[in-house]
């Protein structure tokens, strides 16, 4: 078989591509639907590594019931180390009918690594889709380590921003609610940007048993919900410059009736919890290791108690 993306063009449901050991310059799309219990699976040693061949995106998933398992995708491909040697986004979720997102996709035990801009990318109405056991690292290269101005690096971005609702390729304008999606038991080292970041309009995503650290800007967090009804539980946030956690959106409808407990919070910048908006839903039961006394009390504008007792 004549490359990834030659397999795919002819994978059926149920169907396995095995990469092995080796790196391929390419990228690749999906071009059809795996179904429930028949998953269309890209599989692989760590030691396969896809680095891509010059697209913006070097995995796009416009389909349901994908999974992605055990190899890499490293976005470093040139020897040097400038804003040059990375591709933009590694794995890029997107669905193209008005409507209908992306369902069933498994991202597990994966290494995705060295992003320009953000690692992963969970875009337009994508739901019930897992992200799990998997290392994501070095993220927003372009913003955090070459000074490009934004503030782009996520590990995992899930949604769209208010004001990017119908650019870049999605099918329509409407509220990108990409929702129930289940991100658990990852080690995010972003060095860029947020751990896990929920954009206004998605709700009900669960995150939950990650490590996070490395985060980078100050006035966000390891993770942040600017949408509703998200959970944040039994996770490890470490070294980041934000807050540990970070609630509110661009109105104040946005970023509210969060829940966030069981959680440890190591050497974090700003504020264990931050909310920007009100009310939060389950805000308790927090725990906090080797942070100033400044840092336990800073709230912002809604005053919470995060680690007060459940």
């Amino acid at each position: 078989m004549h490359g990834i993306q030659a397999a795919l063009n002819r994978a059926q449901p149920g169907d396995v591509i095995r990469l092995r050991p080796g790196v391929y310059y390419e990228d690749f799309k999906t071009v059809r639907n795996g179904r429930p219990g028949k998953p269309i699976v890209i599989t692989g040693p760590r030691s396969a590594s896809v680095r891509g061949a010059g697209a913006p995106r070097v995995i796009e998933i416009n389909h349901d019931y994908v999974e992605l398992r055990g190899f890499t995708v490293d976005g470093k491909f040139g020897a040097g180390n400038t804003n040059g040697s990375y591709r933009d986004k590694l794995i890029y979720v997107i669905g193209k009918t008005p409507g209908d997102g992306v369902t069933g996709l498994r991202i597990l035990n994966m290494s995705v690594k060295n992003a320009g801009g953000e690692c992963i990318r969970l875009r337009y109405q994508t739901r019930r889709n897992e992200i799990a056991y998997s290392q994501i690292s070095n993220c927003g290269r372009y913003d955090f380590a070459f000074r490009d101005g934004g503030k782009n690096g996520e590990g995992i971005y899930i949604g769209t921003a208010p004001e990017q609702r119908g650019a870049h390729g999605a099918p329509d304008r409407s509220v990108d609610a990409s929702d129930a999606n289940h991100i658990h038991h990852n080690v995010i080292d972003t060095r860029g940007n947020e751990c896990v970041d929920i954009k206004e309009g998605s709700s009900r995503n669960v995150v939950e048993h990650n490590q996070c650290s490395g985060q980078q800007d100050k006035n966000s967090g390891g993770f942040d919900s600017r949408g509703n009804n998200n959970v944040f539980r039994y996770n490890t946030v470490s070294n980041v410059r934000g807050a540990g956690v970070r609630l509110g959106g661009d109105s104040d409808r946005d970023g509210i009736n969060n829940d966030v407990y069981g959680n440890t919070f190591r050497k974090v910048g700003v504020a264990v919890v931050r909310a920007e908006r009100g009310p939060q839903g389950k805000v308790c039961g927090n725990n906090s290791q080797s942070n100033s006394e400044t840092t336990q009390k800073k709230k912002g504008k809604v005053q919470l108690e995060p680690l007060a007792g459940c």
